[in-house]
């Protein structure tokens, strides 16, 4: 039974816990009456239903080591451990370390979430930029880790609610990452398609993995030869390569396949083959036969570097995407050579800062998706996910050339409307430079459309047709490389009398 006892001009609740030996007596000081006797109510009714949580006195740090050890080591992958870790030393333990966890209340969590918005200073990696405010998505990952630690806290009995439940999460919308068109997906595998290249051609068949295959970038530089079957063209998905901190290779939901040898004896991550994200995510994938061809002439290159190195200078692990000396090619050098081929491109609709290599994978999704006609089980199969749900909500993406087809669906089901011809960007002609002659102007043309002319002396001119030909020409009949060229002199009629001139 807990009493109330009149101490100057306050009151104290006096209480005993525990038991034997370990009894101890308990006094909660400085309350009015009035709320001596609400908390004197309190403890005789937890004390009834036994759900009376005896006093600790230990800090937020202390318990986050203690819940970092027993439940993090055991619950986490490499990636959430070091992420989590991080989380902790720079932002929650400078600041809450050292409060008592059953003093901890909603309005200080709700404190705390602000001085973070607009008053901490973020915290950078080496070599990245640094904010000048702590992110909505950083502390929504803060207050997802304090949340899970204090859930924690409730089952092991050390307090009686989870300050963190009701507490105010900043509001945080996710940024729609930017993707490639098919279109631009094509003119990139075009650009990178050299084979006399190897990094440039290696990344060629990354780019076709990603996007035939639906693969992560972990599962594409972690895929090995001896799982690639080049008869029944189908890459078995079993392992990822990442880099991990030396630390996390003791996790429990950590299985490492192989470790590669460190070339820096003191660095503090190292790379490893090991287990895939989910059990989804071993998979069986299959490839069309021109990356299968691809994957071949891949192949034939790493071949000959091994025979032009040597096995002294070529570490061999039968990678299929891996640098010239066969060491591996982590995520973060596969994006880097990405970003870095984009730039190259120069192409004014990307922009290579808002595009990653993973975001092949979201483009891979959306035309799959657009193929099978809407099968997400199929889809779901090819790109290793848990469930649908992911496809839709996060993965597919709506191209604008769907929208305009259905537009012009909608005007030939709804409206009775024939639904327009699929628009076509119109043809760039050649400038007329006046002060040339017309066979000098027509000359690369012709040869482009002719292949004989190029047997014929620059003066001559193929033989062409009447005027009344030219004149008649209709789009409709442009069926041949001769009629382009009518096609073009038409839309000159200024040029029609000096060509005929010239023959």
């Amino acid at each position: 039974m807990a009493s109330i006892i009149k101490r100057g001009n306050t009151y104290a609740v006096v209480y005993y816990e525990g038991h034997g030996d370990k009894k101890k007596q308990r006094w909660e000081s400085g309350l009015s009456y009035s709320a001596a006797q609400i908390r004197k109510a309190e403890l005789e009714y937890e004390t009834a239903k036994g759900i009376h949580v005896e006093y600790d006195d230990r800090t937020i740090a202390g318990f986050l080591s203690e819940f970092v050890e027993t439940y993090g080591r055991k619950k986490w992958g490499a990636a959430t451990y070091s992420s989590n870790i991080g989380m902790m030393n720079n932002y929650i333990l400078p600041h809450l370390g050292e409060i008592e966890i059953q003093k901890l209340t909603t309005k200080q969590v709700d404190e705390y979430y602000n001085f973070l918005e607009y008053d901490a200073e973020p915290v950078a990696n080496l070599g990245t930029p640094k904010r000048k405010r702590v992110s909505a998505s950083v502390i929504r990952d803060i207050h997802k880790f304090m949340r899970c630690a204090f859930n924690q806290a409730l089952r092991w009995e050390l307090i009686m609610k989870n300050p963190f439940v009701n507490a105010n999460v900043p509001e945080y919308k996710p940024k729609v990452r930017d993707i490639l068109t098919p279109a631009q997906i094509m003119n990139l595998l075009e650009f990178t398609d050299r084979p006399n290249c190897y990094e440039l051609y290696t990344l060629h068949c990354a780019i076709n993995l990603s996007f035939a295959c639906c693969m992560r970038s972990g599962e594409i530089t972690g895929s090995q030869w001896e799982r690639f079957d080049l008869q029944g063209q189908s890459l078995y998905i079993d392992r990822v390569l990442d880099r991990i901190d030396r630390k996390c290779r003791s996790l429990s939901k950590m299985t490492i396949h192989y470790e590669y040898p460190l070339l820096y004896p003191a660095a503090r991550t190292v790379i490893v083959l090991k287990q895939p994200k989910t059990e989804g995510s071993i998979r069986q994938v299959y490839t069309p036969s021109t990356v299968t061809d691809k994957l071949r002439t891949l192949k034939h290159l790493q071949d000959q570097l091994k025979a032009t190195l040597g096995d002294e200078e070529y570490f061999d692990t039968g990678l299929i995407i891996c640098q010239p000396n066969g060491r591996p090619m982590v995520s973060e050098t596969l994006n880097k050579l990405f970003k870095r081929t984009l730039r190259e491109m120069n192409d004014p609709n990307i922009d290579p800062d808002s595009i990653v290599f993973h975001s092949i994978r979201h483009t891979s999704a959306t035309v799959k998706l657009k193929i099978s006609k809407g099968n997400l089980k199929a889809v779901q199969g090819d790109g290793g996910w848990a469930g649908p749900e992911m496809i839709t909500k996060r993965y597919a993406h709506i191209l604008d050339e769907d929208r305009i087809r259905l537009a012009q669906q909608m005007d030939a089901e709804f409206y009775g409307k024939p639904a327009p011809p699929a628009y076509e960007p119109p043809l760039v002609e050649p400038p007329f430079v006046e002060t040339e002659t017309v066979e000098v102007q027509f000359k690369p043309l012709i040869e482009n459309m002719v292949p004989a002319f190029k047997a014929e002396t620059p003066t001559v001119m193929p033989s062409l047709p009447t005027e009344e030909d030219i004149i008649d020409v209709e789009p409709d009949d442009l069926e041949d490389d001769k009629a382009k060229l009518l096609q073009l002199l038409k839309k000159n009629p200024d040029l029609i009398d000096e060509l005929f001139k010239s023959r």
